[in-house]
């Protein structure tokens, strides 16, 4: 059975932006997320054995903040130094290349992004759709919600979350997910739930461990910010149109202009290139 890797792209590249000082330039232009993105890529394909790629990146727009405008407020760009805004600067250029002319020059068909949703939205569709198995490189709480169709990988943490842990952990299905956030609402996206609630109450409630109390009557009359909730949470959300997949075209001379380019001259070298050679099938 084929593996897909579904990539989170703006994860990996906040995960090499981090992880890799900021000090890595050619030709006057900082590449250290460029060459950690690669390098990961790389890495991936290597650890499950896969060259079937597909990117997936965030949209500047959102739809849910038009619905929510409270969604991903706590999220302040103002409160940025004046250094702060510069790393961003020279950050989102580099997630910028990699999306619109680097990936594309590799000869990676599938990169996806659509205007006003979220890289979590085509990766839900993504897994529902792909055959094979999926391998999901993402680190979003909400994406646990699609383990019956995928699992999820944190590069970080060296560390595979399959269905099998969920319920163990849980004691839900993964689908239920969706619903326990429903009530619990997500602090990081700054989505408010239902006062007093907490996953650990969202879950009581909904395998019926909750049946009485002040808590289980809030539950029930709060069925507005449920619905509200469900809508922000469940992936993907509506009308998102779905990808069209193509074949790559993944060729020798393309992979080495590009390590050239960018002065990935690691890349370059014999011994590396060959992993690249070997694992894409490059002709």
């Amino acid at each position: 059975m084929s593996i897909n890797i579904i990539v989170d792209c703006n994860y990996l590249c906040y995960v090499c932006r981090f992880a890799l000082s900021q000090g890595l330039t050619y030709r006057g232009s900082h590449t250290e997320i460029i060459f950690g993105f690669l390098r990961h890529i790389l890495i991936l394909a290597e650890h499950f054995e896969s060259n079937n790629f597909y990117f997936c990146w965030d949209s500047k727009e959102s739809v849910r903040k038009e619905l929510y405008p409270k969604y991903k407020a706590n999220r302040r760009p103002d409160t940025r130094s004046q250094e702060e805004k510069e790393l961003d600067i020279i950050a989102f250029k580099q997630f910028n290349e990699l999306r619109e002319k680097i990936l594309p020059e590799l000869g990676f068909r599938n990169i996806f992004m659509v205007e006003g949703y979220e890289s979590d939205d085509l990766i839900a569709i993504l897994v529902k759709k792909l055959e094979g198995s999926n391998i999901v490189v993402a680190s979003d709480n909400d994406l646990l919600q699609l383990l019956s169709f995928c699992s999820l990988y944190n590069i970080s943490k060296k560390q595979l979350t399959t269905k099998k842990e969920f319920i163990r952990k849980y004691s839900i299905q993964p689908e239920t997910w969706s619903e326990v956030k429903a009530l619990s609402g997500c602090t990081s996206d700054n989505v408010s739930g239902i006062p007093g609630v907490g996953e650990k109450t969202a879950i009581k409630f909904l395998t019926g461990e909750l049946t009485q109390g002040k808590v289980f009557s809030k539950i029930h009359e709060s069925g507005e910010i449920r619905d509200r909730n469900r809508l922000l949470v469940s992936l993907p959300l509506k009308d998102i149109p779905l990808p069209i997949y193509k074949e790559n075209i993944l060729l020798k001379s393309t992979f080495l202009g590009v390590f050239s380019i960018y002065g990935l001259v690691s890349m370059s070298q014999e011994k590396e290139f060959m992993k690249w050679v070997r694992i894409f099938n490059l002709k």
